[in-house]
């Protein structure tokens, strides 16, 4: 039988710190004397270590550790530790059996070579062989030493004796027996060739469109919102117009509106008739009126003659007056040729202007791929009550698949969409049941 015997621990007695006199006796001030004394120390080996400047308490390494330096000179890499050989015996070595083309001059063997005798006699032989047409044996001649050729060649590469490296032509015969589920390439289409636009894939937002924008900011992208809305309208007004009934014609009478034209039509009549008449007098005599027609009299020949003389007087002077102009603009030719120059050089100035300008605009103009144009959003914007005191209480707006759908569209990667609705694929019927009889 055995005794457990537990020991209590006393808690440590907590002093009294009732009254003022009490609290300065038993506070526990040992952390602020250990901070004090810390301050003197440093005062006493140059001053406190928080009021010196940062070069005067750290300063830059740049010549290294001259030991790692001599550790790391001499050691080799991972990679030339693994490559390098370990075993205590050699590689196996294999026997080249490629012809060399090294001449080797074994000593004590005596080369035989053919004399200058047979040598003209080989040369003499194989010329009359040429001039016969004895060379030639015929098709199955040069197939046979075409099939040893490739024998050769062949024997050759299983025995090592060919450069790995060669460039040859390798026939591709897989269409023989693969034409039908051999993948043929795609042919490019022999489309003009478009350069990208030139609009970023995501776009920054104007500044005052921020949750804590400045006020110039938000001042500045309210007006363009402004005059976003403020053009649309005008648009939609201008079509209005355009389309609309004009209330002037209601104004308008109709003797007043078809009056003219007969106006227009009698005096069109009396300019082209012959007849010459004169002014007509009108007299009222028993208070009836009389209209007397007068003839103009007949010219004489000295009056046309006259007359003949004078036009011929104008056509000299006119002729006189343009020959001079010419003769003018002929002692101004220089100054002329000069002015000529200029406008022709500030026009082709003007045309590769507008030819820039054009290309810009194409660069940033979102072309149109489908049946559809693109509809840019309206500008993003709060009015000044609504914007947030802090981020917290921002409340989460826009859509981020809809801003990748609308980018796309902008950059002309896809066609512009419009919302289709959902309709039936069926024609409703209606039909009347016959419940009305099942009455009780």
């Amino acid at each position: 039988m055995s005794v457990e015997t537990s020991t209590t621990t006393k808690k440590a007695a907590k002093p009294s710190r009732k009254g003022k006199k009490a609290w300065r006796k038993n506070v526990d001030v040992t952390e602020v004397e250990e901070q004090l004394h810390e301050l003197r120390s440093e005062e006493r080996l140059g001053g406190p270590l928080h009021k010196k400047a940062d070069n005067a308490l750290f300063f830059t390494d740049k010549a290294g550790d001259a030991e790692i330096k001599r550790r790391y000179k001499h050691s080799k890499l991972r990679i030339d530790e693994i490559l390098t050989p370990s075993s205590a015996l050699s590689g196996v070595t294999s026997r080249s059996t490629a012809k060399s083309t090294v001449k080797v001059e074994v000593p004590g063997v005596k080369v035989r070579q053919a004399s200058k005798t047979n040598a003209a006699l080989i040369d003499r032989l194989a010329k009359r062989k040429l001039e016969t047409g004895a060379a030639s044996v015929g098709a199955a001649a040069e197939e046979r030493a075409r099939r040893l050729a490739e024998k050769r060649r062949k024997l050759a590469q299983k025995k090592g004796g060919f450069d790995l490296w060669a460039v040859t032509d390798v026939v591709d015969d897989s269409t023989e027996y693969l034409e039908v589920t051999k993948p043929k390439p795609v042919k490019k289409p022999n489309l003009p060739v478009e350069k990208p636009i030139a609009i970023p894939a995501v776009e920054l937002t104007h500044e005052g469109a921020s949750y804590n924008p400045s006020f110039d900011d938000h001042q500045r992208a309210l007006r363009n919102a402004v005059d976003e809305e403020v053009a649309k309208l005008k648009q939609k007004e201008h079509t209005l117009k355009k389309l609309s009934y004009p209330a002037e014609l209601d104004n308008l009478d109709d003797e007043t509106f078809f009056g003219d034209s007969d106006d227009e039509e009698e005096n069109g009549e009396q300019e082209d008739g012959g007849v010459e008449t004169a002014a007509a007098t009108s007299s009222k005599d028993d208070g009836l009126s009389h209209t007397r027609m007068v003839t103009e009299a007949r010219k004489t020949k000295a009056q046309r003659n006259k007359e003949l003389r004078r036009a011929a007087k104008e056509r000299e002077a006119e002729k006189q007056r343009e020959e001079k102009l010419l003769a003018k603009q002929l002692n101004r030719l220089g100054e002329i040729n000069k002015v000529v120059t200029q406008q022709e050089r500030e026009q082709q100035r003007q045309l590769e202007e507008r030819a820039k300008l054009q290309e810009e605009k194409a660069k940033r103009e979102t072309k149109r791929l489908g049946p559809h144009l693109f509809k840019a959003l309206p500008m993003d914007v709060q009015l000044t009550e609504d914007l947030p005191d802090s981020l917290r209480e921002l409340k989460p707006e826009g859509n981020l698949f809809k801003d990748r759908f609308l980018s796309l569209q902008k950059r002309s990667l896809i066609e512009a969409r419009v919302p289709v609705s959902k309709r039936l694929k069926y024609r409703r019927k209606e039909v009347e049941t016959h419940d009305y009889k099942r009455f009780k």
